[in-house]
């Protein structure tokens, strides 16, 4: 038998979902946050994908020989931590300066709505690239 090892990173934006794991359009489980799994496979081609939500990876075609294994790593979006906490950073500044030192620090404002559209592109147009899934040499 094949083995499939999956890691998914742990992120806290989807720290309280898991993410479904597609071979061949067919759930085969589940991960959640910061986990390891390992699934058994015959030879042959396959396609995989995670989903989440109404959300999914691309599908990463992949082919396994007999008492061979692969590793994946599935994690959410690019970028997607750091750019939620630059904007909450910038956020804060904005309102510590507009109401401790009674500064309009206008252009902060135009650096957090970038922050949230940027999210808002994957939960919409982008969502067949909400989560990236890439194989581990």
């Amino acid at each position: 038998m094949t083995k499939l090892i999956l890691k998914r990173n742990s992120e806290w934006n989807n720290k309280l979902r898991d993410y479904g794991i597609y071979i061949d359009d067919k759930k085969i489980g589940t991960i959640a946050n910061g986990e390891t799994k390992e699934f058994d496979l015959d030879s042959g081609n396959y396609n995989i994908n995670g989903k989440i939500d109404w959300c999914k990876s691309p599908k990463i075609n992949f082919e396994i020989t007999e008492n061979d294994s692969k590793e994946f790593e599935i994690s959410g979006y690019k970028y997607g931590r750091l750019i939620s906490i630059i904007s909450a950073f910038f956020a804060l500044i904005y309102f510590l300066a507009l109401y401790i030192f009674d500064k309009q620090l206008n252009f902060l404002i135009l650096i957090v709505v970038i922050g949230l559209i940027y999210p808002f592109y994957f939960l919409t147009f982008g969502k067949n690239r909400y989560l990236r899934i890439r194989e581990i040499k």
